[in-house]
């Protein structure tokens, strides 16, 4: 049954990773748009809340399995961090974001050229206010979603097929930066980077919702903060 379930996930993420998933609500950014967040909603939280509701899992979505429990005590990251450290975390890299982002700005504001980045978002870059409220939309999509599946769904299934949560959030974790291959080689590998983060801070606090926190802070910056920062705020 597990095995069965892991590989069906496997299907799906494989399925919706090559933009299988044929979804058309219209002509426009705006439509395109939408049809990312609907297929972000049916190709990843969707089929992870139906693998833990057929693998007996629901509680795992408030309270961190057992298996991983265990592998954050055996790393040595079990309690790391309580829940008012992962408000302080947040605030904290809320307010590196910006900053950082401030800097940016400087840097286009002397040379009029964008500044560093990791990966290539091609169309889906911001590029005027109504493309920015439409990041704000998939960012906090994209952090529910893709955590559920890769730092829960898909590495508890692997945990539940090999016996180990290593193993499985692993696994996991490379499938997530291999799922960002659109965005070129430097955007899968800083992907992979920021999935071993965002599970770590799953294992060190315990709480998925700091996970989830994190990655929509990290794709605020990519789709909302530094586009409105470098021109896309004064175009309507």
């Amino acid at each position: 049954m597990i095995a069965a379930l892991l590989l069906v996930a496997l299907l799906v993420m494989s399925w919706f990773a090559r933009k299988r998933l044929r979804l058309d609500f219209g002509d426009g950014r705006s439509h395109a748009y939408l049809t990312v967040a609907v297929r972000q909603l049916v190709g990843f939280a969707l089929p992870a809340l139906i693998i833990l509701a057929l693998a007996g899992e629901w509680r795992a979505l408030s309270v961190m399995p057992p298996s991983f429990a265990s592998l954050a005590t055996m790393l040595g990251l079990a309690g790391w961090i309580v829940p008012d450290d992962g408000w302080t975390l947040l605030i904290g890299a809320l307010g590196g974001t910006v900053i950082g982002s401030g800097l940016a700005w400087l840097h286009w504001r002397r040379k009029r050229k964008r500044g560093p980045i990791f990966g290539e978002l091609g169309w889906l870059l911001p590029r005027d206010r109504a493309d920015l409220a439409w990041g704000v939309v998939l960012s906090l999509v994209a952090g529910v979603t893709e955590e559920l599946f890769f730092r829960l769904a898909l590495p508890l299934l692997a945990t539940l097929a090999t016996g180990s949560a290593l193993a499985g959030l692993l696994f996991a974790t490379i499938l997530f930066a291999a799922a960002h291959w659109y965005q070129g080689w430097a955007g899968v590998i800083a992907t992979g980077v920021m999935g071993l983060i965002f599970a770590l801070l799953y294992l060190s606090s315990g709480m998925l919702w700091l996970a989830i926190a994190a990655h929509i802070v990290v794709d605020l910056n990519a789709l909302v903060i530094r586009p409105a920062l470098t021109g896309a705020w004064r175009r309507a």
